[in-house]
């Protein structure tokens, strides 16, 4: 008889696939969507950019009140730019090894959580950067991925609780860095924590697949980062911490 753990496991996967799958396609759109938007944001960009100018130019105080308006809606449009960059990155995928301001990765994913409603409306972020990180080298779309899942998993461990504070650390070492992310969120019991990074693992519910600390750990492994959960009264901290210089094996896929 087949153990009923391996029959939940295999439904599960092919659950996650389903999804992926459905995910896949919208991604495939993605560059084409990417690209025309930008072409279309940059024309609405340089029209207003000419209304300005005119508006600047001509005598009267009835204008004033206008070029606000429109200053108002040229600072949309640079959110919208911002948007689509990352949205590019996201879709570009695998690249060749490049300089990484984790700062900047971090800053770039919480971007894209403020589009999802339970985030902008209840989550508080705390940022505590330094201002004096090293890069690292790697493939950006692997740590844009890693610290995206803890963060993910962070937001969802909140879901519930009333307190929704979420604290983003970095900092240097002498032969690392190290970024914290911090949630006020539920927690894992003491004799589930060996479990955390297993996959398919979950103490959610509804549409967790229990993947995220998974692929985090998966990601960013082969830059010889270590991953550690830490619980304290009221809060969990994952900590990454990434060695300086990145190993021999960068270059190589977990």
């Amino acid at each position: 008889m087949v153990d009923q753990k391996i029959i939940e496991n295999i439904e599960t996967l092919f659950d996650v696939l389903k999804d992926r799958s459905r995910h896949s396609r919208m991604g495939s759109l993605m560059g084409g969507v990417v690209h025309n938007l930008n072409g279309s944001i940059q024309i609405l960009s340089m029209q207003m950019e000419m209304i300005q100018r005119k508006m600047a130019g001509k005598d009267g105080k009835g204008h004033s009140s206008i070029l606000e308006k429109m200053d108002q809606c040229m600072a949309q449009i640079d959110q919208l730019k911002s948007m689509l960059d990352v949205l590019h990155l996201r879709e570009r995928g695998e690249e060749g090894l490049r300089r990484i301001n984790l700062n900047e990765v971090i800053e770039r994913e919480i971007g894209l959580f403020h589009h999802r409603l339970f985030f902008k409306r209840h989550v508080k972020v705390k940022k505590n950067f330094s201002g004096r990180l090293p890069s690292l080298q790697g493939h950006e779309v692997d740590f844009s991925e890693g610290l995206s899942s803890l963060i993910e998993n962070a937001v969802e461990a909140m879901e519930e609780t009333p307190r929704k504070e979420l604290t983003l650390t970095t900092r240097a070492g002498n032969d690392h860095i190290q970024a914290v992310i911090t949630d006020t969120g539920c927690g894992i019991p003491g004799e589930l924590r060996p479990r955390l990074f297993t996959p398919f693992f979950t103490t959610k519910n509804g549409s967790h697949y229990g993947l995220g600390l998974f692929m985090a750990r998966k990601l960013l492994t082969p830059y010889g980062a270590l991953i550690e959960p830490h619980f304290k009264e009221g809060e969990t901290l994952f900590s990454v911490k990434i060695p300086l210089p990145p190993p021999s094996t960068l270059s190589k896929k977990a």
